[in-house]
């Protein structure tokens, strides 16, 4: 069988694999310990985070399918969300929000299912021709030959992988992402009084710029709270190098003057940083293409971010491969 590799098992990278289905030989290449990119979970001890991906939307009809199909490891999040702007709080409205159950990378790791995934590879090149492409990887080991490589890394990481002179360099340059740090808080639910009045809190012009009560979403346990903050991308891009403890101490001071309740005296603190964690806005493809390389390229960097994005352009990105071998 035709052999192509994808670079990355987030949720681009497995929607590429899925679509692909039993037609070709796929392999998939993740440099982490699990499958899920940003749709991760942080384990703890007794505690969990959702602290990447806090939910996502259904708008497309392909991606609604890939939601139904998985309907035992995702749930629609009834959630109380106010908006703060300007010192006034409005509701925050939209589109329903759905999660992973029991935790949000139960979604990717229902979709990786007997998919042949390598994970804890951490590709540092891609060479060769089409037909003939191999991944050198970090450790200074190969892996190939493959027809073509789907990359679904970040744009910044992307540009690294590929040849410097790709006619891609240039979209790629111009493709803006953002850091984000994500606090994470957790403390035992019975004998604290932590009654914050909504489930999300979407904020602007302040540090933290969003914060969800982890422990509110369907199927999570009901013997701690796990408390999510995120950092605005603004802030996180002025800070993304400065001091680990420094930047704790500001979102745990910012996120306990908005929940009413002191944060730093949680028995669980820890602190993420997501270095690519949004992208300013698409790039007018769902997915890009490199046909004399024989590399696709894709992400929710290039629809300009969300679940479903992301999903949308690895499915895009599938069809360009079946397309380019036809």
């Amino acid at each position: 069988m035709t052999r192509i590799a994808i670079i990355g098992a987030g949720m681009a990278g497995l929607s590429a694999a899925r679509a692909l289905g039993d037609d070709y030989a796929v392999t998939l290449f993740d440099k982490s310990r699990g499958v899920g990119g940003r749709m991760s979970t942080r384990y703890a001890g007794e505690y969990e985070f959702d602290h990447g991906a806090q939910y996502f939307t259904v708008t497309e009809d392909s991606f609604r399918a890939v939601v139904d199909a998985h309907d035992d490891a995702t749930q629609r999040w009834h959630s109380r969300g106010l908006y703060l702007k300007s010192g006034e709080l409005t509701s925050d409205t939209g589109r329903d929000r759905w999660v992973g159950a029991p935790r949000m990378n139960s979604l990717p790791k229902a979709m990786a299912g007997e998919l042949d995934i390598r994970l804890g590879e951490r590709v540092a090149k891609i060479v060769g021709a089409p037909g003939d492409l191999t991944l050198e990887m970090e450790n200074g080991e190969t892996r190939g030959p493959y027809a073509r490589v789907i990359c679904t890394a970040p744009a910044p990481q992307a540009a690294l992988l590929i040849d410097a002179h790709s006619p891609l360099q240039d979209t790629l340059s111009g493709v803006s992402m953002h850091a984000c740090f994500a606090l994470m808080v957790g403390f035992p639910m019975h004998g604290t009084d932590f009654a914050p009045g909504f489930e999300t809190l979407r904020v602007s012009g302040l540090p933290v710029s969003w914060i969800a009560v982890n422990s509110a979403k369907p199927g999570r346990g009901n013997a701690h709270h796990a408390v999510v903050v995120h950092a605005s991308p603004e802030w996180s891009d002025a800070h993304v190098d400065d001091d680990r403890e420094r930047v704790k101490d500001v979102l745990l001071e910012t996120a306990s003057a908005l929940l009413g309740v002191r944060l730093d005296q949680a028995p669980h603190i820890a602190l993420h940083r997501w270095l690519y964690a949004y992208a300013d806005a698409g790039v007018g493809e769902t997915c890009l293409v490199d046909e004399t390389a024989g590399i696709v390229l894709a992400g929710d960097w290039c629809v300009g971010g969300r679940v479903e994005g992301a999903a949308l352009s690895g499915m895009a990105a599938a069809q360009a491969v079946r397309d380019s071998l036809q």
